[in-house]
Protein backbone atom coordinates (compact mmCIF):
# COMPACT_ATOMS: atom_id res chain seq x y z
CA UNK A 1 0.00 0.00 0.00
CA UNK A 2 1.38 3.20 -0.68
CA UNK A 3 1.93 5.66 2.21
CA UNK A 4 1.57 9.21 -0.40
CA UNK A 5 -1.09 7.88 -2.75
CA UNK A 6 -2.53 10.46 -5.62
CA UNK A 7 -6.14 10.07 -5.73
CA UNK A 8 -8.58 12.32 -7.77
CA UNK A 9 -9.33 14.25 -4.91
CA UNK A 10 -5.63 15.70 -4.91
CA UNK A 11 -6.01 17.11 -8.56
CA UNK A 12 -7.24 20.06 -9.72
CA UNK A 13 -9.45 18.52 -12.83
CA UNK A 14 -11.95 21.32 -13.60
CA UNK A 15 -11.40 24.45 -16.54
CA UNK A 16 -13.30 26.16 -13.67
CA UNK A 17 -11.14 25.30 -10.75
CA UNK A 18 -8.08 26.19 -13.48
CA UNK A 19 -9.73 29.33 -14.22
CA UNK A 20 -10.00 30.32 -10.48
CA UNK A 21 -6.08 29.64 -9.46
CA UNK A 22 -5.17 31.97 -12.07
CA UNK A 23 -7.31 34.90 -11.98
CA UNK A 24 -7.63 34.72 -7.97
CA UNK A 25 -4.13 32.94 -6.91
CA UNK A 26 -0.70 34.68 -6.58
CA UNK A 27 2.79 33.53 -8.58
CA UNK A 28 6.15 32.05 -8.25
CA UNK A 29 7.91 31.65 -10.95
CA UNK A 30 11.73 29.59 -11.26
CA UNK A 31 13.25 28.58 -13.90
CA UNK A 32 11.54 25.69 -15.42
CA UNK A 33 8.31 26.03 -13.90
CA UNK A 34 5.56 28.85 -13.00
CA UNK A 35 3.39 28.07 -9.94
CA UNK A 36 -0.01 29.44 -9.56
CA UNK A 37 -1.51 29.32 -6.07
CA UNK A 38 -4.69 29.99 -3.98
CA UNK A 39 -5.55 29.23 -0.63
CA UNK A 40 -8.40 27.17 0.37
CA UNK A 41 -10.16 25.66 3.18
CA UNK A 42 -7.72 24.24 5.11
CA UNK A 43 -9.72 21.13 6.26
CA UNK A 44 -9.60 20.31 2.29
CA UNK A 45 -6.55 18.23 1.28
CA UNK A 46 -3.97 20.24 -0.99
CA UNK A 47 -4.59 19.68 -5.08
CA UNK A 48 -2.36 19.92 -8.15
CA UNK A 49 -3.37 21.09 -11.92
CA UNK A 50 -0.28 20.64 -14.67
CA UNK A 51 -0.26 22.39 -18.06
CA UNK A 52 1.61 21.66 -20.88
CA UNK A 53 1.56 23.22 -23.67
CA UNK A 54 2.11 21.26 -27.29
CA UNK A 55 4.29 23.25 -28.20
CA UNK A 56 6.85 21.74 -25.31
CA UNK A 57 7.13 18.90 -27.41
CA UNK A 58 5.39 15.44 -28.26
CA UNK A 59 2.97 13.44 -26.16
CA UNK A 60 6.22 11.17 -24.39
CA UNK A 61 7.93 14.47 -23.78
CA UNK A 62 4.73 16.01 -22.34
CA UNK A 63 3.99 12.97 -19.92
CA UNK A 64 7.17 12.44 -18.55
CA UNK A 65 7.46 15.81 -17.21
CA UNK A 66 3.89 15.64 -15.91
CA UNK A 67 4.74 12.09 -14.06
CA UNK A 68 7.86 13.82 -12.64
CA UNK A 69 5.60 17.20 -11.14
CA UNK A 70 3.09 14.58 -9.97
CA UNK A 71 5.42 12.71 -8.57
CA UNK A 72 7.35 15.35 -6.86
CA UNK A 73 4.22 16.70 -5.33
CA UNK A 74 3.37 13.41 -3.71
CA UNK A 75 6.08 13.49 -1.82
CA UNK A 76 6.01 16.81 -0.89
CA UNK A 77 2.44 17.13 0.03
CA UNK A 78 2.66 16.06 4.11
CA UNK A 79 5.13 18.82 4.34
CA UNK A 80 2.52 21.64 2.53
CA UNK A 81 -0.56 23.82 4.04
CA UNK A 82 -3.79 22.15 3.77
CA UNK A 83 -6.53 23.90 0.95
CA UNK A 84 -4.30 24.92 -1.43
CA UNK A 85 -5.09 25.27 -4.68
CA UNK A 86 -2.24 24.93 -7.01
CA UNK A 87 -1.61 25.06 -11.17
CA UNK A 88 1.78 24.38 -11.91
CA UNK A 89 2.85 25.54 -15.53
CA UNK A 90 5.60 23.67 -17.73
CA UNK A 91 8.45 26.26 -19.49
CA UNK A 92 10.29 25.28 -22.10
CA UNK A 93 13.51 23.22 -21.51
CA UNK A 94 12.14 21.36 -18.80
CA UNK A 95 12.25 18.07 -20.56
CA UNK A 96 15.62 18.29 -19.85
CA UNK A 97 15.83 17.83 -16.25
CA UNK A 98 16.36 14.97 -14.08
CA UNK A 99 13.58 14.08 -11.15
CA UNK A 100 15.93 15.20 -8.75
CA UNK A 101 16.60 18.68 -10.50
CA UNK A 102 12.56 18.66 -11.33
CA UNK A 103 11.76 17.83 -7.00
CA UNK A 104 14.09 20.37 -6.16
CA UNK A 105 12.34 23.30 -8.50
CA UNK A 106 9.10 22.14 -7.27
CA UNK A 107 10.13 22.12 -3.38
CA UNK A 108 11.75 25.65 -4.01
CA UNK A 109 8.51 26.93 -5.29
CA UNK A 110 6.68 26.14 -2.59
CA UNK A 111 9.05 27.55 -0.14
CA UNK A 112 8.97 30.47 -2.18
CA UNK A 113 4.84 30.49 -1.79
CA UNK A 114 5.79 29.99 1.81
CA UNK A 115 2.95 27.68 1.63
CA UNK A 116 4.90 24.76 4.17
CA UNK A 117 3.14 23.60 7.08
CA UNK A 118 6.15 23.77 8.95
CA UNK A 119 6.45 27.39 10.77
CA UNK A 120 2.75 27.86 10.39
CA UNK A 121 1.91 27.16 14.12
Amino acid sequence: MKTHPFPKEFRLLKKTEFRKVYEEGQVVRSQAFVLFYIKGEEEKPSRLGITVTRSFGRAVRRNRIKRLIREAFRLLRPSMAMGLDMVINVRSGADKLSFREVFDQFSMLIKKADVNRVGDV
